[in-house]
């Protein structure tokens, strides 16, 4: 068997050598202590888990020896008998071992660049919760993975791309093939948190969640974590295509909401969360096809809605949202194939600083389901705005270089509201694109 040399010297130096005051001796042994009863009070293995690794023993160098300060890590080693360890045979790919001088828990140290390992699924497939633990902060989720399939193990979880978020130093990870109680996970965060990682509760200083969780493919549940100190979304769950729901988290400090729910497709409905400082919503729900729903957020400070909803291919109806600051709405709807409704006076109270061009380019393209009403709602509105199709939405301005509002429909016939809509939104410089006719 195997000796664990690092855990035989961590011990020597946490249990007194070379400790230079009685204070120190005194107060070092009831940390030892309290620590110790604490982690007595619960095993790990009590949940049953497919896989589980700590970096006080998981991390093994070249050949199989326990890691030392400092060696790449070649594997780590499955603390649950009989199962698989993640493994990563590249060295460029491997993560460093660190191994604390003062007695603290060993970590490990990823790049956020490359650095990843494999491991393989059993036999059974898991639906169950993973327990991503670090010093940055600890989390639960549910997960689900195949089985007999290889998975790719990042710092943030298991992930298909390493190169995202800011979950780096690992203290350990825990998978288990059923989904875990809510006491289970605060024993088992208390757990990991009890040997140096940073409980949930340290998100909350967070400030840039920028792609923290993307790619993370196998969630199928996200925690209502603290997120109340966070200003940057962009790509925070960019990808997550198997989260069935969201969290009510608090997203009222945050300002950049690029793409940060794009292509979670398996989202059927979304929170009321609180958007009201974002200004960028480039994208933050693109692709995500299986909404059937939209609630009414706070968008009252947003100026770019590019592409924010296209994709949303179960969406019936959509909410009266404040969009009056926007400057660019190009592609926001677009191949929202099922959108029958759109309500009227969205742009009763459009007054942005300026107006990209291509504004509307394509903004309502391949909505086939739209009804004759909802064309003559978006238009009516527009022209009740009174902007025109200048850089600066006056009249007299610079006519944008695309001024074409681009809209399609189902072809019923179009009221005379909205024929008498076109023909004033003409005399302001707009172009008017239905169902590829210029009009």
């Amino acid at each position: 068997m195997r000796k664990n040399r690092r855990t035989d010297e961590k011990l020597s130096l946490r249990l007194g050598t070379l400790v230079p005051t009685q204070g120190f001796t005194q107060s070092l042994t009831r940390s030892l202590t309290s620590r110790v009863t604490r982690t007595a009070d619960f095993a790990p293995l009590s949940l049953n888990p497919a896989f589980w690794f700590d970096m006080d023993s998981s991390m093994l160098a070249a050949g199989d020896a326990a890691a030392e300060e400092a060696d790449l890590v070649a594997s780590l080693e499955n603390k649950v008998s009989g199962g698989p360890n993640a493994t990563q045979t590249t060295a460029s790919k491997q993560a460093v071992a660190k191994i604390p001088t003062d007695g603290s828990q060993p970590y490990l140290l990823m790049d956020i660049v490359d650095d990843e390992y494999e491991f393989t699924t059993g036999g059974s497939a898991i639906n169950g919760t993973i327990v991503v633990a670090t010093l940055e902060g600890t989390y639960s989720a549910n997960i689900s993975l195949d089985a007999s399939t290889q998975y790719d193990l990042q710092a943030r979880g298991v992930a298909s791309t390493p190169n995202h978020g800011f979950l780096k130093n690992v203290i350990g990870y825990l998978i288990t093939p059923s989904q875990l109680s809510d006491s289970e996970i605060t024993k088992i965060e208390a757990y990991f948190v009890d040997k140096g990682a940073a409980a949930r509760s340290a998100f909350g200083s967070v400030t840039s969640f920028n792609s923290a969780w993307r790619s993370c493919s196998s969630l199928t549940s996200f925690p209502a974590i603290d997120t109340s100190s966070g200003t940057n979304f962009g790509y925070a769950w960019y990808g997550c295509t198997s989260l069935t729901s969201f969290p009510l988290i608090d997203t009222s400090s945050g300002t950049n909401f690029v793409a940060t729910w794009r292509s979670c497709t398996s989202l059927t409905s979304f929170p009321l969360i609180d958007t009201s400082s974002g200004t960028n919503f480039y994208l933050a729900w693109g692709n995500c096809s299986s909404l059937t729903s939209f609630p009414l957020v706070d968008t009252s400070s947003g100026t770019d809605f590019l592409a924010a909803w296209t994709g949303c291919t179960y969406l019936t109806s959509f909410p009266l949202i404040d969009t009056s600051s926007g400057r660019n709405f190009a592609y926001t709807w677009q191949n929202c194939s099922s959108l029958t409704t759109f309500p009227s006076g969205f742009f009763d109270s459009w007054s942005p600083a300026s107006v990209s061009s291509g504004v509307f380019n394509v903004a309502w393209d391949g909505c086939s389901s739209l009804t004759a009403q909802s064309v003559e709602n978006i238009l009516t509105s527009i022209d009740t705005s009174g902007i025109y199709g200048t850089t600066s939405g006056a009249s007299g301005g610079t006519q944008l270089a695309d001024n074409t509002i681009d809209i399609d429909y189902d072809g019923s016939t179009l009221s005379s509201a909205t024929s008498t809509a076109i023909t004033s939104l003409k005399s302001k410089n707009w172009a008017i694109n239905i169902n590829n006719v210029i009009q």
